[in-house]
């Protein structure tokens, strides 16, 4: 293996970080970045003060690698886009403006595409790694969402040949991006020997208090996915079954939340892209009444049923 050893951390990797109304958030991030590392701020047309205050945070704490930019098409996706075309170095990392950063592998193969490792997250005062699981098959991330904005280290070039994030995406911007880049069959590289950095998950964050709160942007992102799916690997019939099921368990959770009629949109929509049979609808709606009535771990369930087909 040869391991990126050549140049320091700092000079290999580039951080972006987008902003959106940050103000009360960003300051603890950026503390916890080390002053020689590269970050590239995008704000994304902040009314906060933010873009101001991570200007006078880099002046005052002499940030000489740190610089901020703007981003006014809307979407942290265009925020992200942004750094990237601006990123000059070999290897880009994307972070979020309010968790905290704790360093991110020092060496891996210089010839890989993605670098994927664990993370941790807090949730209501509890810490734990975050579901993780060295695979490669997109089938696995599409139930498990293994690959987070925070879990991916990826090559420049090869990042911005597969188009990027996807400013069409609302929320589950990263469960897209790692769907789509693992469809692309990269170079991977999975550091398991420790989990890195902080994701604090609070009612602050852009996907929401609830899933019924922000359904429909989740239910375009499932259409995204499908069409990842079907342009990238229109014969994988794991893939579309994992992501089947997903559905299902969507309007399950729905369904527990009492949103009855955001749970039936998502119905419709599975019905109108899956051609599938009678017995695996039967097989879906056995997960939505299992979700809807606060069953747990069905998506190792459904990812022990896709690993056994053929």
């Amino acid at each position: 293996m040869k391991e990126s050893n050549n140049l320091a951390l700092d000079e290999r990797v580039t951080i972006v970080i987008p902003v959106f109304n940050r103000k009360a958030y960003i300051k603890r991030t950026l503390d916890t970045i080390p002053d020689t590392m590269r970050v590239i701020i995008v704000d994304n047309g902040s009314t906060d003060g933010t873009c101001d205050f991570c200007r006078m945070y880099i002046l005052n704490n002499h940030r000489r690698h740190m610089t901020v930019e703007r981003e006014f098409a809307p979407g942290a996706c265009a925020a992200r886009n942004k750094g990237l075309a601006l990123c000059r170095t070999e290897w880009v990392y994307f972070f979020d403006s309010d968790d905290l950063f704790t360093g991110i592998p020092s060496s891996w193969d210089v010839d890989k595409d993605m670098i994927c490792f664990p993370v941790c997250q807090q949730i209501r005062g509890k810490m734990r790694v975050r579901a993780f699981m060295p695979v490669a098959d997109p089938h696995v991330h599409i139930l498990n969402s293994m690959l987070c904005t925070q879990s991916m280290l990826f090559r420049t070039e090869w990042l911005r040949n597969i188009g990027g994030w996807n400013v069409q995406c609302a929320v589950w911007q990263d469960w897209e991006l790692g769907l789509r880049a693992l469809l692309h069959k990269p170079r991977v590289q999975w550091i398991t020997n420790k989990a890195y950095n902080l994701i604090y998950v609070h009612d602050d964050s852009i996907t929401g208090k609830s899933f019924a709160e922000k359904y429909r942007e989740r239910l375009d992102t499932l259409e995204l996915a499908f069409r990842d799916i079907s342009d990238l690997a229109s014969d994988d019939t794991k893939c579309m079954f994992a992501l089947f099921l997903r559905s299902y368990i969507f309007s399950g959770q729905l369904r527990h939340e009492q949103a009855l009629e955001a749970s039936a949109t998502v119905v419709t929509f599975i019905y109108d892209h899956f051609q599938t049979n009678k017995m695996s609808h039967r097989l879906g709606r056995l997960f939505q009444w299992y979700v809807s009535k606060g069953g747990r771990g069905a998506w190792k369930i459904a990812l022990g049923m896709v690993g056994k087909m053929g």
